[in-house]
């Protein structure tokens, strides 16, 4: 079986493939050019449609029609449904990989069952889990994929081997739906290629320009016309007028972008828009390059500002040191980027390179070097921090701890061992997380992309914070991760598939919570009651409440109130005062409350109130009234009620809103616990 070698450019707008012929790269040609238009559209009989026919009908039926899926990549969230079919970010790119795939094997003559190599680019600013997601699209489009490379990369690798380049080089590479600002340092002469640092944003480029001019048109429009163009519905036009009139003036918009970049001026003319008023109209206006500029400067504010505060804020590289700025991505020939980016560094960008074709080029060149046609090293770096999620030391809340950081150069592998936070464990959930975008010195676990979980499971029991689990992360030359996780003391090891999609809903803690738990230890509780009473405290105390994140405090009450133990992560300490709990005398609820009520007051956590009763207090309209008092200063009030000594009406007075339980006896409270503590924790 024969095998070619082909470098991917997989755009967000375009995408282009490209190989050696003669020791020169060459382009896979799409309807005779080649770049092909990552657009995909499904047809009235389904069949599916992508590159420049796609983009051209889905012009006049934008309903059917996916552009720039490559924004959504990883996003386990999105999804297209377009001509009765359900599409994924993956999907798509799958099926824009099958037409290169196609077309390369026509245009090199090849037969169906020769193996294509692929090296495919993604932006510098993808996450580990998007380079996941590009590299399984390839798998699934029929590829051999040799190895995911960042497109500043391939930039450099094409850039150095035109310009003979062996220096640092600052690589600003702005696409359809990407952002990436890199620095690498080129050794020509032995063939290595190493990023020093990186930086970007994954969801600016050519798509921004393109919307803010379309909404400018937009505006024009409704002012015109007095129309509101916003919805459909609004609009008040024919449901497919309305959506051909929105794709026909997104295109337009889109072309006046790229022809603004060779002209000072554009006049922009869409005849025949929609019929409205009884006649139809016609959109024609001149859009001058210095208007156009004017319109886009919130959008030149952001990348000026990410490139400044990159160099402001770098310790890798100083500006001094940098010999020559590479633009790479067609967005990029917008002659306001060329120019802010020059001044920046005052000094020229270079204007040699064909900006559409470098990053492919430059994957054609790694491509080739995987076969052994040439040498090449490129040596890149994380662009986020990858570990899992933990409780933060003071027990607070969930936070990330490191595994991999940010500038790592790849492929590597480090560790982290970890403990159980419950007792006797046999299976331990790990969370993996990136770091997200901005986010590298943010411990809470809210500020970082879910990225998968895996289970280390058939663990011995140990108490809590016995066990020590080393977690492994492997990151491979193409950006996948490969988890192991070992339980030193036992030896028992597990190579893990990590599980992905949408974050799992799990019983999650979010913050720590303060437990105030008031037994009701009165004489009707004498016999069956209190021992009920009783066991179910110790497993609330043993298997439900984690002590390594919350505390609890033991109050009974029965013609007094005592604070047995106050605020504590001492399971033991519960356990001991629980076992000397006999019961005997009145009801005094309010002096438990008023107990209660002091240790729950100076704490910043949390507060949950357990009442345990099976009989009315002393002075029930004080309880009542203390019960609300302390609901209005934040606590939440549980309580459970048992047997016919107490009425519901009452339970439900003192409680906040659906913290009621009414059982027929003390038998059901271990029951209730659990499910009183379920929706606590899910809250």
């Amino acid at each position: 079986m024969s095998e070619i070698f082909i470098g991917i450019d997989l755009g967000t707008t375009n995408t282009l493939a490209c190989y050696l012929k003669n020791g020169k790269p060459d382009f896979i040609r799409f309807s005779g050019k080649s770049l092909l238009p990552s657009v995909l559209y499904v047809d009235e009989d389904g069949s599916i449609v992508i590159g420049k026919n796609a983009k051209k009908r889905g012009a006049i039926d934008p309903l059917n029609v996916i552009r720039s899926s490559k924004t959504y990549m990883a996003d386990a969230k999105k999804t297209w449904k377009i001509g009765g079919k359900t599409f994924n970010p993956t999907e798509v790119a799958t099926e824009i990989l099958k037409e290169v795939k196609a077309q390369t094997l026509k245009k090199l003559k090849c037969p169906p069952d020769t193996t294509v190599n692929a090296v495919i680019t993604v932006p510098a600013y993808f996450n580990g889990n998007q380079k996941d997601e590009t590299k399984k699209a390839g798998a699934a489009a029929g590829l051999k994929v040799q190895q995911i490379i960042t497109e500043p990369m391939a930039a450099a690798v094409a850039a150095v081997r035109e310009l003979e380049l062996n220096e640092k080089i600052f690589v600003v590479d702005l696409g359809g739906g990407t952002f990436d600002i890199s620095v690498l340092e080129a050794d020509q002469v032995n063939h290595v290629y190493r990023a020093i640092d990186v930086d970007g944003d994954r969801k600016l480029g050519g798509d921004d320009f393109d919307k803010i001019i379309y909404d400018y048109f937009i505006g024009i429009i409704q002012d015109d016309l007095g129309l509101d163009l916003s919805s459909q519905k609004k609009s008040g036009l024919d449901h497919n007028e309305y959506y051909s009139m929105t794709g026909r003036v997104l295109d337009e918009a889109e072309k006046a972008k790229i022809d603004l970049s060779d002209s000072t001026s554009v006049e922009v003319d869409i005849p025949n828009l929609f019929y409205y008023n009884g006649k139809n109209y016609n959109f024609n206006i001149e859009l001058t390059r210095e208007e156009f500029d004017n319109i886009c400067k919130p959008i030149y504010d952001k990348i000026i500002s990410r490139i400044t505060k990159f160099i402001e804020t770098s310790d890798k590289f100083k500006v001094s040191e940098i010999s020559t700025i590479i633009l790479a991505g067609g967005s990029c020939y917008i002659p306001k980027v060329r120019e802010e980016v020059e001044k920046i560094f005052g000094k020229k960008a270079d204007s040699q390179l064909d900006l559409d074709t470098l990053v492919a080029i430059g994957a054609c060149f790694v491509a080739e070097s995987i076969n052994g046609g040439l040498a090449f090293q490129p040596k890149d770096i994380l662009s986020h921090s990858l570990g899992v999620e933990v409780l933060s030391p003071n027990g607070k809340k969930m936070i990330l701890s490191k595994i991999l950081k940010k500038g790592e150069e790849y492929p590597c592998e480090f560790s982290k061992v970890y403990t159980t936070a419950q007792n006797n464990q046999t299976t331990v959930p790990i969370y993996i997380y990136e770091a997200g975008d901005d986010a590298e010195d943010v411990e809470d676990i809210d500020a970082h992309d879910y990225y998968g979980d895996v289970s280390l499971e058939n663990i011995p029991k140990a108490p809590a914070g016995v066990p020590k689990i080393k977690v492994t992360f492997n990151y491979d030359i193409s950006g996948v991760v490969v988890v192991t996780a070992q339980d030193e003391n036992s030896g028992v090891k597990n190579l893990i598939e990590i599980k992905k999609g949408v974050q799992p809903v799990r019983k999650k803690i979010q913050a720590s919570i303060d437990f105030m738990l008031l037994l009701d230890t009165s004489g009707s509780m004498e016999g069956n009651a209190i021992k009920e009473a009783k066991r179910a405290c110790e497993i609330l105390f043993t298997d439900m409440i984690d002590f390594s994140a919350h505390s609890m405090g033991l109050i009974t009450f029965d013609s007094y109130a005592k604070r047995l133990v106050p605020l504590t992560r001492d399971e033991n300490r519960l356990k001991q005062a629980l076992r000397n709990v006999a019961a005997g005398g009145g009801t005094d609820l309010h002096s438990a409350l008023k107990y209660a009520d002091e240790d729950l007051r100076t704490s910043s956590n949390k507060k949950v109130l357990i009442i345990v009763t099976d009989g009315y207090p002393f002075d029930e309209n004080d309880v009542l009234r203390y019960a609300e008092k302390m609901k209005k200063s934040g606590i939440r009030i549980v309580t459970i009620g048992a047997g016919s000594g107490v009425g519901e009406s009452f339970i439900k007075s003192i409680s906040s809103p659906k913290d009621a339980y009414k059982i027929d006896d003390m038998s059901k409270l271990q029951k209730t616990f659990e499910t009183a503590l379920l929706a606590i924790l899910e809250a």
